[in-house]
């Protein structure tokens, strides 16, 4: 899953840090090698998802390798969230959560586009 990681998402150049989690146990299936995860931020990672309208109405909906984000878009699906110029793309699939952090160098669309088509990718793959 690395390859298929670092070819979908980092090597857009619009990638900081990325990962591919096990959604059943937050087991980290794939990463970028500066990417961190701890028990707080995976636990606000799921909670995003659980609950998409109070992630949008929170000052601080989602935090990640120490950087909180406020959410601009949090549904079922996906969760994109910023902090001034840096952001983060989150999309659910059916056993995995795709993550990628952008920072202002880089550009949000292209960013959001990449981890759109991976999670699109999983979810006709039924993982």
């Amino acid at each position: 899953m690395n390859a298929l990681l670092q070819e979908a998402l980092m090597a857009t150049k619009h990638v900081n840090h990325a990962a591919i989690i096990r959604r059943k146990d937050g087991a980290i299936k794939a990463k970028s090698p500066q990417f961190t995860l701890n028990a707080a931020d995976w636990q606000r990672i799921q909670f995003a998802f659980e609950n998409p309208r109070e992630v949008r109405m929170a000052e601080t909906g989602i935090s990640l390798m120490e950087t909180p984000y406020r959410a601009v878009r949090a549904d079922s699906l996906s969760v994109y969230a910023k902090n001034d110029k840096t952001g983060i793309i989150i999309a659910r699939t059916a056993n995995h959560y795709i993550v990628a952090t952008y920072d202002a160098n880089m550009f949000a669309s292209v960013a959001a586009e990449a981890v759109e088509k991976l999670a699109d990718y999983f979810r006709k793959k039924n993982k």
